[in-house]
């Protein structure tokens, strides 16, 4: 599956992601690109998850239009030591299946 990690995650997650095929927003130049700019992006690169920290983006965006799938990893803290104990959760629903225009919440 193809995976872009939104700037807020630690480069290093992606590490945790193995067998799936992920690039972060730096990797990309997208570092400046903001919310829809940055999901129209992704969707034309054929990116199919996108993976946040940003609790909010639920909030701000209606995810159901879009092309690619949402995942918000919602830990106390934003640190990898934070978000890595997540990446099991994270495996086990890539490998489950994920819809388009899905949001989806790991804790």
């Amino acid at each position: 599956m193809k995976i872009l990690l939104d700037h807020c995650v630690d480069i290093r997650f992606k590490n945790e992601l193995s067998g799936h095929d992920v690039s972060h927003t730096k990797e990309m130049g997208w570092e400046e690109l903001s919310n829809g700019k940055l999901r129209s992006s992704a969707e034309e690169n054929s990116f199919e998850v996108f993976l946040t920290v940003d609790k909010n983006l639920r909030f701000q965006q209606n995810i159901s239009k879009r092309n690619l799938a949402v995942i918000t990893l919602a830990s106390l803290f934003t640190g990898l030591d934070h978000i890595q104990p997540l990446s099991p959760k994270v495996l086990a629903l890539l490998s489950s299946g994920i819809e388009n225009g899905k949001d989806y919440v790991i804790d």
